[in-house]
Order: C-alpha cells, then structure tokens, then sequence
C-alpha cells in the first residue's frame, strides 16, 4: 500500500467507519462523533460521498495519546463513552423531572434510533446500503454541512440502486430540513423534497417514512391540512414505532394550536427515540406553547449546554426570552442561531440589535433590527412575513397587517406559525386578523 498524507507504508488502513469504530472498541456514532468534534484522524476519499472514509491505525493511536481519558474507555468497551459524558448530566435532569428516564450504556449495547435501522429489504446493493446508513448519520446531525453529506449519500445510495424506495425517503427528508438549517430557498428545498417522497412512494407504498415526508410537504409547503394529517396518521399506521413520524406529527398539531396533544405525540417520540436532541428541544417549544414556560425554559437550557451549535435551541430560546422581556438572554440567542445557521443576514439583525439595545434599551434594540430587516427585505434577502414581525416588535400594527397580508399573498412558508407566534399576540382581538387565518389555510383548525 502506498504512503498517503506522510503515513508510513507500515501503518495498516481501516476502510469503513466499522473497522475504525472496532479499532476503538466502539459504536459507529461515537467514532464520527469523535471525528466532528474532537478532530480524530478520518480520511475522505477524494470525490468520495460523506460515507466513503479510511484511516490509518498510526495515526489513530496517536490521537489516541493525546486523548487520555478516551483511551481509558477504548481499552474497555464496557465503560460509558467519553462523547456520552457531557451528556449524563442532561439526561440525569430529565429523568429527575419527569420528562424523561435514559441510560446511555454506549459500548455495553448500541441502541440503534428508529430511523437507524438496517433497510428491510436485504436485496440492495451492499454499496448502497454503506451510503444508505450514511446518510442516516448525518441526516440526524441537523447541521448544514452533516445535511450536505447526507444529501450526497442518499445520492450515492440511489446511484447504486435506483429502486431504494428508502434512500428517496432519506433524500426527502434532508430537503425538508435543508430550508430550516441552512439558507437554502423554501421553493427550491420542497419541491425536492416532494419529489423524493412521491418517488419513494411509488417504489414501496408501505414506506412510513415518505408518508411522514409527504405530510410534511403537504402542511408546510402546500398548506393543506387534511391531506398533512391524512399522510401523517398513514405513516403512524404502517409504523407505530417510527418516532420521525410521531415528531413531526407533533410539530404540526403544534402549528395548528392543538397543543397539549402535540405534547403528547412528542412524548411518544421521545419514549422512541429518547436521545434525539431535535426531538427534546421541539418539545421544549411545546412545553412553552402549552403554558409550561419554567419546564420548557430549563429543558431547552440543558440541551443548549449539551449541544451548542444545534440551531433549534438557540431559535426557541429567543422567541421565549422576547416573549419574556428578557431582552440580554434574547440577543445572546439571537446571535448563537446565527452562527449555528450560518447567516450572514441573521448576524447582521443581531448585531443592531446588540448596538440599539447598548444605545437605548428595549424598543432602541427593536428599531435597530427593524432598520437592518428593512435592508435586507429590499435585497429580497427576507419575507414578507419575517419584516412583519419585525414591525410588530415595534408596535406598528398597520404594517404589521400589510406585510402579513402581502405575505399571504405570496404563498410564503414561514407564514405558517401565524396561529402561534407569540409576536403577534397583539392582533389576535383585532377583526382583521382572522381573515388573515383563512388565507393561510388554518381558520378552521385554531
């Protein structure tokens, strides 16, 4: 073999994540996880899709001295891992709370999450199935480069086996994401995302995951409520045990202000899937919804703690400390989404709003931001409906309604929180507002 990247001719190379993880005596989650976050030494190969890695044996034990305490735990595969360790705390707090009850033994058993699970047909190529399992990983990561892999391996998955009706699924669900977690226009990531749903659909009709995906499409995108619910209760009939689908089931009756059932659905989701973080923070968003501000505070406080760059934390803490008052804890999430989304433009409306809370407090914060969401409103960078908001942070309910109306008008999708957002509680007394209700589609549901 010859020498790549210095390494010595000597060094024997490991070619899947399996190999690496056996080296450490691990699990393939934690072995990535160490990649992403404590630099250990994975190679990609050039061209290669985000699954397509190897590393030499050398250089793994050299990282491996330099992390001592990660040693200790590869030389004994019955010892909590040390990625798992900051973790415990979380964990140990929502089982005191009532919220949750978790044991992470990683090494003792790995528990694979219900999205995890190996493909039910054994027919697929084997390559595809590597990139299928791939994709999974980074799907869950929900952060913009991890959602960029997945989409590759999908791909790559599809490439090597046009008729895995899964990876379309997979590929349907990273474009739902993708317009959340990065900057990607929501009428380019839906239709996509459509798209793959239907196609994975038309393969294998029994697919729970491309019904929950097409429910998603259909809510969100297409603003049609009963065929969301029709697919979604499809997807919760063919697997009861699917927790993405009782997750974003729950998100929807959220949206649509049925929120102590939304509560429960997520709870179904968490009892599923208890180490999902996306799943524990929505339900700190609905914690909030439901009345349960305290609860959904601390719980959304410890998985920001756990994990910093999930963008979602930072989004649900901001709406909550503004709906609070609570304008200095606001502004620090306000800039922590947007470094965790990686926006130009959202750094820019928090920084103003750093600068005109320092210069004038609370409704100077409001008008710096509002002035910047302006800008970038005539750039075409922002919707309608995000300088509506804007203007009702600062009391102005007239073009508040005018870009509200505007919005709904062009069919945004963002639009589709006008029932919940806490901004414009405000107008809900006022008689234009339930007009606005049944251009959007909800009327009839809030």
């Amino acid at each position: 073999m010859t020498a790549e990247n210095g390494e010595k001719p000597s060094s024997r190379r490991l070619d899947t994540w399996k190999e690496i993880a056996t080296y450490f005596g691990r699990d393939e989650r934690t072995v990535r996880r160490w990649e992403a976050g404590r630099g250990l030494p994975v190679h990609r190969v050039p061209g290669g899709a985000g699954g397509t890695v190897y590393a030499f044996e050398a250089e793994l034990a050299a990282w491996l001295r330099g992390h001592p305490e990660t040693g200790e735990s590869a030389k004994a595969a019955s010892a909590p891992s040390a990625e798992a360790r900051p973790r415990t705390g979380l964990y140990a707090w929502l089982a005191a709370a009532g919220l949750a009850a978790v044991a992470l033994t990683i090494g003792l058993a790995q528990v694979l999450s219900p999205r995890e699970a190996p493909p039910r047909a054994s027919s697929h190529d084997p390559q595809a199935v590597a990139f299928y399992r791939s994709g999974l990983y980074e799907w869950q990561t929900r952060t913009p480069v991890g959602l960029e892999h997945a989409v590759a391996d999908f791909k790559q998955a599809i490439a090597h086996d046009p008729r895995y009706a899964e990876a379309y699924a997979g590929l349907a669900d990273c474009y739902n994401l993708l317009r959340e977690y990065t900057t990607m226009p929501p009428g380019e990531a839906y239709p996509q995302a459509k798209a793959a749903a239907e196609r994975a659909i038309a393969l294998d009709p029994a697919i729970a995951e491309a019904h929950a995906a097409l429910a998603f499409d259909d809510f969100y995108w297409s603003r049609d409520v009963r065929a969301a619910n029709r697919e979604f209760l499809r997807a919760l009939a063919l697997d009861p045990r699917n927790a993405a689908a009782h997750h974003w089931y729950a998100t929807f009756l959220m949206t649509i202000r049925e929120f102590p059932r939304a509560v429960s659905e997520i709870e179904k989701a968490q009892a599923l899937d208890s180490a999902s973080t996306a799943i524990l923070a929505d339900k700190g968003l609905m914690l909030f919804y439901d009345g349960k501000s305290e609860e959904a505070v601390a719980l959304l406080a410890q998985l920001e703690q756990a994990e910093p760059a999930f963008l979602s934390t930072h989004q649900y803490l901001a709406s909550i400390y503004g709906a609070r008052g609570d304008d200095g804890s606001f502004l620090r999430e306000v800039t922590a989404a947007a470094a965790a989304r990686h926006s130009e433009e959202d750094r820019r409306i928090a920084d103003a709003g750093v600068a005109g809370f320092a210069a004038g407090g609370r409704q100077a914060m409001f008008k710096s931001m509002l002035v910047v969401d302006r800008d970038l409103y005539a750039q075409g960078k922002i919707s309608a409906y995000a300088l509506a908001l804007a203007y009702a942070d600062v009391n102005d309910e007239a073009d508040t309604i005018v870009y509200l109306k505007l919005s709904l008008a062009r069919h945004e999708t963002d639009n589709v929180a006008l029932a919940v957002e806490h901004r414009l509680e405000g107008l809900r007394g006022r008689s234009e507002f339930r007009p606005l209700l049944s251009m959007a589609g909800l009327d009839s549901h809030v």
